[in-house]
């Protein structure tokens, strides 16, 4: 037996990575794993040493994404659900519960181990390939180009979603173990300029179509930095920058289009700009694992206030929320993913989307008082969902009206997915007035989740949210 002592954000580092199909072996700091070393084992001092090696290894970190329980594994939909007024619990499980309620302390495993732990494990694995191929000198160019931009834009992506979620966090660039155990909390403006940063870098080193992931859109792309960086962009405010970046994406006709509301979680859909392609033999997306229900639920469903609120006619309604009913009553569940398992994968995690762009532009122009421009862009969708368009409504609509209407375009849009209504409630300031009437113990302070306690016992630097 062979003894591997694996790295997180505080760990020494020393990676494996097995080539092909691999999963990155990453715990925490005080788990050991024990396991027979595999006859296609790649050790880090040659793991840079050929571009397949190379590959594989940048491959592991999304063989992780979607195999680990994460945030990246449909956890961040089921646990911001619960936060928000998308999701009902029905479990017995006190830290899930406390995301319902809301009642979260800094011991919950979750908080720690779905979501602190997961992103720095993969941010550490991003730092980890970057320095690999600093240092290598027998890579193709066009490899070593291609593989730091999609380290870059994970580490972006990780970290995107840790600052939305707990506020200022340390931003890791390195796989150093003493400087990472002492960081501190950068302010939430200093995280987005480094975000910005690795984004700006990952677009201009990716490559525009999917020929590095055998034309499957599996592997982020530049128009997948675009996409992150439009989204970024919105959040911190700068609105011709995420007209812009959306723009660029939108007028790309050949590889992305809106494809029917039925279409579009299927595996390589055309409104695809990056998905996350499932790994675990015989299983299927798991966020079609958490959500359906064929029995009366014991997890989550749909909150039924949440249903209700659909507009008349809007397709979505039929297409997304599927009913389980039994004498106990009618439950609903999102119905974005239909396959539970199988042999053949037909649907892939859908991370960034070409819907997505045409709300930012909609938001972002509106900002920008080019209200024509936003109304064309939110119509897009409004016309997929069968829905009355707002360019024939009167009298014309206002600014405020209209950023109130793209606000709940993106409901209904992103409903379940990917912690879009969670994050949204936050940045446009309406959690006090949607959850306060809904959640008896809602305070202001839940809108950050609190830093893990065992984090904070190896790094004093890391100081506490406000509440907890």
């Amino acid at each position: 037996m062979k003894t591997f002592y694996i790295d997180t954000i505080h760990c020494p580092v020393w990676r494996t990575f097995v080539a092909g199909f691999i999963l990155l072996l990453v715990t925490s700091c005080e788990e050991f794993i024990e396991i027979d070393a595999p006859k296609t084992e790649i050790t880090s001092n040659i793991v840079f040493s050929n571009d397949a090696a190379a590959t594989s290894a940048i491959r592991g970190i999304y063989s992780l994404m979607t195999s680990s329980q994460s945030f990246t594994n449909g956890e961040v939909e089921r646990y911001t659900g619960l936060s928000s007024d998308e999701l009902v619990n029905h479990s017995s499980r006190n830290e899930q519960q406390q995301f319902y309620f809301p009642s979260l302390t800094s011991l919950n495993g979750v908080v720690h181990g779905v979501f602190w732990r997961e992103a720095y494990k993969y941010i550490s694995n991003a730092n980890a390939v970057i320095e690999g191929l600093s240092k290598s000198t027998s890579l193709n160019s066009s490899t070593k180009t291609q593989l730091e931009g999609e380290a870059k834009f994970i580490r972006a992506f990780c970290h995107f979603y840790l600052m939305n979620l707990f506020g200022d966090v340390p931003y890791v660039t390195t796989t150093d173990y003493q400087q990472n155990s002492t960081e501190g909390r950068l302010p939430m403006a200093d995280v987005y300029s480094r975000i910005i940063s690795d984004l700006t870098d990952a677009k201009n080193l990716l490559i525009s179509d999917y020929s590095f992931s055998n034309n499957e859109r599996i592997q982020p792309n530049r128009y997948a930095a675009m996409a992150l960086l439009a989204r970024v962009y919105l959040y911190s405010g700068k609105w011709a920058e995420a007209e812009q970046e959306a723009s660029t994406i939108m007028s790309n006709t050949t590889d992305f289009e809106l494809v029917e509301i039925e279409n579009i979680f299927l595996a390589n859909s055309k409104e695809a700009i990056w998905q996350l392609q499932p790994v675990v033999p015989e299983k299927s997306t798991a966020q079609a694992r958490i959500f359906l229900l064929f029995n009366k639920p014991t997890e989550v469903s749909l909150n039924p206030d949440f249903v209700a609120s659909f507009e008349t006619g809007d397709e979505r309604r039929g297409a997304w929320v599927g009913e389980f009913s039994d004498a106990s009553g009618t439950y609903y569940y999102p119905w974005k993913y239909k396959v539970y398992s199988g042999s053949t994968l037909t649907e892939y995690a859908m991370v960034l989307r070409l819907a997505e762009q045409y709300l930012i532009r909609a938001e972002a122009r509106a900002q920008l008082m080019n209200l024509s421009g936003a109304i064309e862009d939110i119509d897009k969708l409004r016309l997929r969902a069968g829905l009355p368009l707002i360019q024939d409504t009167e009298p014309v609509i206002s600014q405020e009206d209209l950023l109130t209407a793209i606000a709940r375009e993106r409901k209904f849009e992103f409903m379940a997915e990917w912690g879009h209504r969670w994050l949204d409630l936050k940045r446009t300031g309406l959690t006090e007035s949607v959850l306060s009437t809904m959640k008896i113990d809602w305070q202001v302070t839940d809108e950050l989740y609190p830093i893990p306690q065992s984090e904070r016992l190896l790094n004093p630097a890391l100081t506490q949210n406000p509440g907890y």
